[in-house]
């Protein structure tokens, strides 16, 4: 801390005035980036992640049988519906793609069943098919993370249907475990937050 000299105040009484120097040349270690983009509202960064274990691979984690389950949340926290999985995957051996299916079940009595075919490419990126998608899923993977977005025709209780934007985020706590915090959303609009838990069996 550096202190400047005591200055005397007009009144006659002495007051010191004290100047903290910041660090600098610091450059941000990978905490850092996370938690900024955390706090100051940024758009997270894959990259952040590179060097994290243990790694998320879809390719590997989704294959097999999974249960999973779902709570979803309005902005502020209320509820606004809970759900069950129950999902299989398996490597496609001809074109090496992941074939994934899951069911929701969900407390409202509605279910909704996914079939993905997804493929990765170079440098940690991958996309998906569905056949409720509007054009393809996109993501990325590094270290512990993968982050996937896709637009999808989401069938509602009573037979409706809402097409719907989705970006989530996976994180993988080990081998068995993975949490997904998601977000959902209209016309690029989020209104709901979804905390989702895979393990596989």
């Amino acid at each position: 801390m550096n202190a400047r000299p005591a200055k005397r105040a007009a009144h006659g009484r002495v007051h010191r005035t004290e100047h903290v120097s910041a660090p600098v040349g610091n450059l941000p270690d990978r905490g850092d980036l996370v938690r900024w983009t955390l706090f100051e509202g940024l758009p997270m960064a894959i990259y952040a992640f590179a060097g994290t274990t243990p790694l998320f691979l879809p390719e590997r984690f989704f294959v097999g049988q999974l249960e999973g389950w779902v709570v979803l949340e309005n902005l502020v926290g209320g509820l606004l519906k809970r759900a069950a999985i129950a999902g299989h995957g398996e490597r496609d051996a001809d074109t090496d793609a992941l074939v994934f299916n899951e069911t929701y079940t969900f407390d409202d009595g509605h279910s909704d069943t996914l079939h993905w075919t997804i493929r990765k490419g170079e440098a940690g990126k991958y996309t998906g098919l569905e056949n409720r998608l509007e054009g393809e899923a996109v993501g990325e993977q590094a270290g512990c993370a993968f982050h996937w977005k896709y637009t999808r025709d989401t069938p509602q209780a009573g037979g409706k249907s809402i097409k719907l934007n989705f970006d989530d985020w996976f994180y993988a706590i080990d081998d068995r475990v993975c949490i997904v915090r998601g977000s959902a959303g209209r016309a690029g609009i989020p209104f709901a937050t979804a905390h989702v838990t895979y393990r596989k069996l």
